[in-house]
């Protein structure tokens, strides 16, 4: 265990020149050195030799263990070198997986808060939000075992019309997730220009996607805020029938 740290600009400048770049091993020993960090706003504790098998229990060991559930969301979440120094800290569980993708990184935005735009993308601060938000409902985005940042976080982190919608996770959690907290076959399916002009394919129909793109359209009729989950599965297409029933 080694106190929580956020990377001064120094250290920041340090951590995106090997991202960039990611020849040799990453620069950890940049975590305890006070040359690139400064103090973190809190006093937390953090285990740099976790390992995940998911992001969503990456999220949950910050949210649960490091964090607690009395953290102010808003002053944790505008540190960027806090969640610099957490990207790096705990970087083995955010590289990329697979046939020749094991040990590399995404692109930069998914370890630093370098453009508003794709903030969302910061693998670390999502996943410890959403759990912070949502609890166990976050599975259904960050589940993936293939993947520290899969097609469903990036549609479901990306609008903000549903990112802190409990109406949605509520929804998305009877829809999507089997009783032991696993995602159902197929919830990251994509319904491609092929199939959509298919009237007989049904592949990606209610899936993750479909439901982030239809509660974007549902918020302009309904005041989906002031709707039950059973009030908003009422209104869902016939096409998350199947979904439904098999919860």
């Amino acid at each position: 265990m080694i106190p929580v740290k956020a990377l001064s600009e120094q250290g920041i400048e340090r951590f995106r020149a090997w991202l960039s770049a990611p020849d040799g091993p990453a620069p950890f020993e940049i975590l305890t050195d006070d040359a690139f960090c400064r103090d973190a706003p809190g006093e937390w504790l953090i285990d740099r030799s976790m390992r995940f098998s998911t992001t969503y229990e990456l999220g949950a060991y910050l949210a649960e263990t490091v964090f607690g559930p009395d953290i102010d969301r808003f002053a944790v979440r505008a540190d960027k070198g806090l969640w610099a120094w957490i990207s790096l800290a705990l970087l083995p569980n955010l590289l990329k997986r697979g046939r020749g993708k094991d040990g590399k990184p995404f692109d930069l935005p998914h370890y630093l808060d370098i453009d508003p735009r794709l903030a969302y993308r910061l693998i670390s601060r999502t996943a410890w939000e959403l759990v912070h938000l949502h609890g166990s409902k976050a599975r259904v985005a960050l589940s993936s075992p293939r993947t520290a940042w899969g097609d469903v976080a990036e549609q479901v982190a990306g609008r903000q019309e549903v990112y802190a919608h409990p109406g949605f996770w509520t929804v998305a959690e009877s829809l999507y997730l089997k009783p032991d907290g696993s995602p159902k076959a197929g919830v990251a399916t994509i319904r491609s220009k092929e199939h959509r002009k298919d009237p007989k394919s049904k592949v990606g129909l209610g899936a993750a996607r479909r439901l982030v793109t239809n509660f974007g359209q549902f918020e302009r009729t309904y005041l989906l805020r002031e709707m039950s989950a059973e009030e908003i599965l009422a209104i869902l297409p016939a096409e998350y029938g199947g979904w439904h029933s098999s919860a």
